[in-house]
């Protein structure tokens, strides 16, 4: 960042270049903590770069170089929901950004932190395209599961732990058991 310092003096102007440091945006954290070289000094493919803008904001639409997908953010650089689109097909017009749901709130909540990565071990809920919690909800850490109503409430009876089967959350039911070998 640039800011110039203009004096006038004596019917002349002078302007003087000063430097001003500024910190670091999340984008420009984003941005600077990607992988872009294998530790031999290669350059590494198909890795995604956050884009930001002459500011340090996130450019309102993101684009992987090497799949060609693109894709609208908010301004901390979540992905807003329904907005990604493939290679070769008309892009969304960023500029007009619906209202965040609930699941989207919840999920940026945790999401948004000094350093904008969740904390270790935390539940981030699942939002589908159009912002609204998935129906099935399972936590990254310990490997639980569960089904949730449309506002994100766990329903009742539902959660199942690693290993465990999971509830058919669109019917409730668990699957059928099958046992194979000697029961004793």
């Amino acid at each position: 960042l640039y800011t110039y310092l203009i004096f006038l003096c004596c019917s002349s102007a002078m302007v003087l270049l000063d430097t001003v440091e500024r910190s670091k945006t999340h984008c420009e954290h984003h941005r600077d903590s990607v992988q872009t070289t294998s530790p031999d000094g290669l350059t590494l493919l198909g890795v995604y770069v956050p884009q930001c803008d002459e500011n340090g904001l996130y450019v309102p639409q993101q684009c992987h170089g090497s799949t060609g997908y693109c894709w609208c953010v908010d301004s901390r650089g979540q992905e807003r929901a329904g907005t990604r689109t493939g290679p070769g097909l008309p892009h969304v017009d960023c500029r007009t950004e619906r209202r965040k749901t609930h699941c989207e709130h919840h999920r940026d909540s945790v999401q948004t932190s000094s350093d904008g990565f969740p904390p270790p071990g935390a539940y981030i809920p699942q939002c589908d395209q159009n912002g609204l919690y998935l129906p099935e909800q399972c936590h990254g850490s310990t490997g639980h599961c569960w089904c949730v109503n449309s506002s994100g409430q766990e329903r009742a009876g539902t959660r199942t732990g690693p290993g465990s089967p999971r509830v058919d959350c669109r019917t409730g039911e668990t699957p059928n058991m099958v046992f194979i070998g000697k029961l004793t």
